[in-house]
């Protein structure tokens, strides 16, 4: 979960995401205490197209699942062992064992991205439609790169619409963590993630879900500068650096980036420093450079346009 020093609640790049429009009226009448089987009937009763079925099951998600914080920073050992006689006896007790975290979910109405994830995973079984629940990896901030993690920390959704797979994550739709408290904040971008954004930000460990966008190893995964979904659903491009860590050259970074517009504002903030800086700005075409002196010692920056920080980087 993030926690940044800065909190900054404008942004104005031009941006694209998901429709929700159509649904949203029908899904806010729904009941916030329901069934998964309940929930299933009222969204097949409601839309007709398994795309819409599968928008209306994550939008529910989204607004009436709270982020279960406590549990996050306190996790509770759940190992479960169970023995089984035959290969139907173990998917049986599996799936037992998943319904179990849809009831509690839907039941407290919170839930961390397991619950989110078996959930969204149960009411499309229900309504037919083919869909996993991926394992994988995330990072939260800066802290997190060039440090692979040796187990899984997330979980998402994939699921198969006119014979092709999307990716879903509910739990960062939901909402965010802002100065130490989770606040629901619908964003639609986790759904249907862009193939060309997907390992800017996640990273499954089965090599299956890796093959099915693209090749790329773990390390390299970890080694990228951290995407806010804001920068990543704007027509803005990082140019470079690709990787996360900086390295200052005669006292000055540099970074580049594509499609900025001339009225975009750009900061710098710095780990430790109350205030960011305005950096120096040169363009050339479509391509912006910045440049900044950091303070000595700073180990992290935070690139800020229009207010919000987009992406963060270690210092070298």
């Amino acid at each position: 979960m993030k926690q940044l020093l800065f909190l900054f609640i404008f942004f104005s790049l031009s941006v694209f995401s998901q429709n929700f429009s159509d649904i949203e009226t029908k899904v806010n009448s729904y009941p916030k205490l329901i069934s998964a089987e309940q929930l299933a009937q009222r969204i097949a009763k409601d839309f007709s197209t398994k795309e819409n079925q599968v928008k209306t099951t994550f939008y529910w998600l989204t607004q009436n699942i709270r982020y279960d914080l406590e549990s996050y920073y306190n996790p509770k050992n759940k190992r479960i062992g169970f023995r089984y006689r035959n290969e139907e006896e173990r998917k049986q007790k599996l799936q037992a064992i998943k319904d179990n975290i849809v009831k509690e979910t839907l039941q407290t109405r919170k839930a961390v991205c397991e619950g989110y994830a078996q959930s969204l995973a149960k009411i499309c079984n229900l309504l037919d439609i083919e869909n996993d629940v991926i394992k994988g990896y995330i990072r939260n901030s800066s802290r997190d790169i060039n440090k692979p993690s040796r187990s899984t920390n997330h979980a998402w959704n994939a699921v198969k619409l006119n014979g092709k797979w999307i990716y879903i994550d509910p739990t960062w739709s939901a909402g965010a963590v802002m100065n130490g408290r989770w606040q629901r904040k619908f964003n639609p971008y986790y759904y249907d993630i862009p193939l060309k954004n997907y390992f800017k930000t996640h990273y499954p460990e089965d090599n299956l879900w890796q093959l099915r966008v693209e090749r790329l190893e773990i390390e390299d995964y970890f080694n990228q500068p951290i995407y806010s979904s804001s920068f990543l659903n704007s027509t803005v491009e990082l140019v470079k650096p690709l990787k996360g860590i900086l390295t200052s050259k005669n006292n000055t970074i540099e970074i580049q980036l594509k499609n900025l517009k001339s009225t975009d504002r750009v900061m710098c903030g710095f780990l430790g420093s109350q205030y960011a800086q305005k950096p120096t700005i040169t363009k050339s075409g479509t391509i912006t450079t910045v440049r900044i002196s950091p303070p000595p010692r700073a180990k992290e920056l935070f690139l800020i346009i229009n207010r919000e920080v987009v992406l963060e980087f270690l210092i070298e």
